[in-house]
């Protein structure tokens, strides 16, 4: 899905829906949940493409200790620019401000609205995900979730590298 910048002379209205399967986010353990939702709005001026407005619907992550998967809505607001590719190559050497990383470059006339909603979501995304704070994560020798079931793996094994100090009185 693209926004065709010559299709419009100063502003465009943005209401846009990307299928479930159309936003990839290429992570293992995140995957899009729902629909994603791009309401905003285009506007041109002097060769910058601002483009702003809010990117929602849900992503589905695997918690990092007992790896069940839980749905995390996603409410992202939009405020980016655009700038044609050799307005930035002019300026190799230069100091960036904070405005400056909200602001990327385009070749061609078309701005990707499917690879501006992958960026923005693994933006979003932390870096650890847990579906609860107090997750027990898995058994190390059965593997079974510690949040649905007791194990019943006895715990007395001693590491080998500490063997030699059982001897020890």
């Amino acid at each position: 899905m693209n926004i065709d910048l010559n299709s419009f002379e100063r502003e465009k209205a943005i209401d846009e829906t990307l299928q479930m399967g159309g936003v990839d986010l290429g992570l293992a353990n995140a995957r899009v949940g729902s629909a994603i939702r791009l309401d905003g709005k285009a506007v041109k001026s002097a060769g910058v493409i601002a483009l702003t407005g809010r990117l929602s619907g849900s992503v589905e992550l695997d918690c990092d200790r007992c790896l069940e998967p839980v749905e995390r809505p996603l409410d992202i607001e939009l405020d980016l620019e655009f700038v044609p590719n050799q307005r930035l190559a002019d300026k190799a050497n230069v100091e960036l401000h904070p405005d400056d990383l909200k602001r990327d470059e385009i070749d061609g006339s078309e701005i990707d609205l499917v690879d501006i909603a992958r960026e923005q979501i693994l933006l979003d995304l932390p870096h650890q995900f847990f579906c609860m704070d107090d997750c027990k994560g898995l058994c190390e020798k059965c593997g079974a979730n510690l949040n649905l079931k007791v194990c019943d793996c006895e715990d007395n094994e001693i590491d080998p590298r500490w063997a030699g100090l059982q001897n020890l009185n």
